[in-house]
């Protein structure tokens, strides 16, 4: 079986699993030479956080993640077995079980991301900070706002040197410097995901020019954004081909 968007397919194997940590289009077919008869279980989920920390918190992790079944020791393939076997039954406390297996599932997913330096691990120590914290919240919930380090400096209560130097103490970067890749990161995520033109992209980055916008976005990936459009198109086409 594979799962993926439209421009990039992952083999899967029994045992494992996917996450994705923001919206994104996507689809799971068959193998070309699955049998007919052959029979997939899936197991489907969400999670809910009431927590404002949760919105910086996803946003620092990978767009989807892929944990492997057959990888020795595998915690997460071992929690869905354990999941299903709960969801599968009528045990007294089987709800209450479920949340707390589901809690360690997204854990694992957690530590996999940590392990494998997906998520910047200053961002972890800052969502603890309680004067970094409402700054990084500010920012990810409107990207596209005309923030600056004095901004950003007054919803910390601190003087501008103080929070400049505190942010990039612990994040590891610059709060503009912060801002700017979380731009581009919503913007790259939009332009896969989504058939959107340069100036929408540009709108979602706060940039009031597209050339602007591109200029940006090449310092951070190494290629204009034209080039992810172009390659949306060709999977657009290869689709509707098959």
């Amino acid at each position: 079986m594979q799962i993926g968007r439209v421009h990039r397919e992952v083999a899967l194997a029994a045992g494992d699993t996917v996450m994705f940590l923001r919206p994104a289009e996507h689809r799971v077919i068959s193998v070309r030479d699955a049998r007919d008869d052959a029979a997939t279980l899936l197991l489907c989920g969400y999670f809910e956080f009431g927590s404002p920390l949760a919105e910086v918190l996803l946003a620092a992790l990978p767009a989807q993640v892929v944990m492997r079944g057959d990888t020795k020791g595998s915690e997460a393939a071992s929690l869905l077995t354990l999941i299903m076997h709960e969801a599968s039954g009528d045990a007294p406390g089987a709800a209450t079980v479920l949340d707390k297996l589901s809690d360690a599932l997204f854990i694992q997913v957690l530590r996999h991301c940590l392990q494998h330096e997906q998520v910047p691990r200053g961002v972890l120590g800052a969502l603890a900070d309680p004067k970094l914290f409402p700054s990084l919240l500010a920012m990810h919930r409107d990207i596209s706002a005309g923030w600056s380090v004095d901004k950003l400096a007054r919803l910390a209560h601190v003087s501008r040197a103080t929070f400049a130097r505190n942010f990039a103490g612990t994040v590891g970067v610059a709060p503009m410097a912060y801002l700017t890749q979380l731009r581009m990161q919503s913007a790259h995520e939009a332009l896969n995901n989504e058939r959107l033109t340069l100036a929408q992209a540009s709108e979602i980055a706060g940039y009031a020019t597209e050339a602007a916008f591109s200029r940006a976005f090449k310092r951070v990936y190494g290629f204009p954004p034209g080039t992810l459009r172009g390659k949306r198109a060709m999977a657009d086409l290869s689709v509707d081909a098959k």
